[in-house]
């Protein structure tokens, strides 16, 4: 079913004339380094952006020198004007690097900005955010001068699987990608990023005037302090014929493995957590998600294919089914934006595949065989 815009929503989202549209100081969150346990904690760069440095890592953000960019009616973007680096926008440096000699796995996450968004000077509650489906973001490994290559993206944070949930939705925090960085022997201790946000040209008019104020996070731990897993398996149609040359993406495009001639693929390190997978074949993409758990023996659930609609929101939804979301929107076929979304009591609504994968004390999980359906659309997950 379709649910209708709410005008009254959006009257109250334009009433300010002229909003100043801050972007991005970007604030990381180091683990602890432990030898079988991670616990995570907040660190903050200063209004300089200086070099931070927590454990093995190292986190710094490049040249900056101010804490944030302020604008006023801030222009939509095509997905094309936005990927220019050269172009509008906003781009931030991330450069980590690892000084210890253990490899550390991270992710790399995103959301609002809220603590300094309300530290602002004229700050008020009623000052509107731009929404999540309107915030475009993509991230290029960068290697050096005019060497850019674009690894996530673009993609809207409303895509993002929520990395963590607050009672306060507009303190949640999205999973862009995750990625290692090795010890100081393995000659790949360090990693560099470019990221790059801007307003959506399929935003409604209204939202240039609104808040575009986010940051970036880093959450890290050492290799083996968490089981990672090796996934392999066999992508079939729904006739049983095995599909040569599909890509398989985890957590946008973070991990992929193209399918041989058998319809086989495998796709390593992945760690617990909660992943978009989608799978590209034949001109079209089929997304879902997948959560993945450590636990005493290899188990996969089907989270559903729907939900009855409540007063639960839309961020508790998405957190509780581990999708997106975009999904639940898309799915749905929702016409306003996530933040003003709604449920009807009692009423159906859908869910693209959601599953969720335990893992047991073998690294090495098998069989987990994908079946597509063509023409539906969707995909089904076995564990064989």
């Amino acid at each position: 079913m379709k649910s209708k815009i709410n005008f009254e929503k959006i009257t109250k989202f334009i009433k300010s004339k002229n909003f100043f549209i801050a972007v991005c100081v970007f604030v990381l969150t180091l683990s602890t380094i432990g030898v079988s346990y991670a616990s995570f904690f907040t660190v903050k760069t200063n209004s300089n952006n200086q070099s931070v440095s927590t454990g093995t890592l190292q986190v710094s953000y490049g040249n900056d020198t101010t804490s944030a960019i302020n604008k006023e009616n801030m222009e939509s973007l095509s997905d094309e004007l936005g990927l220019s680096l050269s172009g509008e926008g906003d781009v931030k440096v991330v450069f980590i690097q690892n000084t210890g000699s253990l490899n550390s796995t991270f992710t790399l996450n995103v959301g609002y900005d809220m603590e300094n968004f309300t530290n602002r000077q004229g700050y008020k509650s009623t000052d509107p955010l731009t929404p999540l489906d309107y915030i475009k973001i993509a991230v290029y490994e960068y290697n050096g001068i005019n060497d850019e290559t674009l690894i996530v993206g673009p993609i809207t944070i409303a895509d993002l699987p929520i990395y963590s949930s607050n009672s306060d939705y507009r303190y949640n925090r999205y999973s862009l990608l995750f990625d290692t960085v090795g010890s100081t022997t393995s000659g790949d201790a360090t990693k560099t990023y470019k990221i790059k946000t801007w307003l959506s040209d399929k935003a409604i008019p209204a939202a240039r005037y609104t808040y575009f104020y986010i940051n970036t996070e880093v959450v890290a731990e050492v290799e083996n302090a968490k089981m990672s897993y090796n996934l392999s398996g066999v992508l079939k149609d729904s006739n049983g014929v095995a599909l040569n040359g599909a890509t398989i993406s985890l957590q946008n495009g973070s991990l992929k493995s193209t399918t041989n001639s058998s319809g086989t693929y495998s796709l390593n390190g992945i760690y617990p957590g909660v992943y978009n997978l989608d799978i590209t074949y034949n001109g079209k993409t089929y997304n879902g998600n997948l959560t993945v758990e450590e636990g005493s023996s290899n188990s996969l659930t089907s989270l559903g294919s729907s939900f009855t609609g409540s007063t639960t929101s839309i961020f508790t939804q998405a957190k509780n089914y581990g999708t997106t979301l975009a999904n639940i929107i898309n799915k749905n076929n929702i016409t306003t934006y996530s933040s003003a979304v709604t449920f009807n009591s009692g009423t159906t609504y859908y869910l693209k595949p959601t599953y969720k994968l335990v893992g047991g004390m073998d690294s090495n999980i098998n069989n987990l065989n994908i079946s597509l359906n063509t023409g539906t659309e969707m995909f089904t997950l076995t564990l064989g």
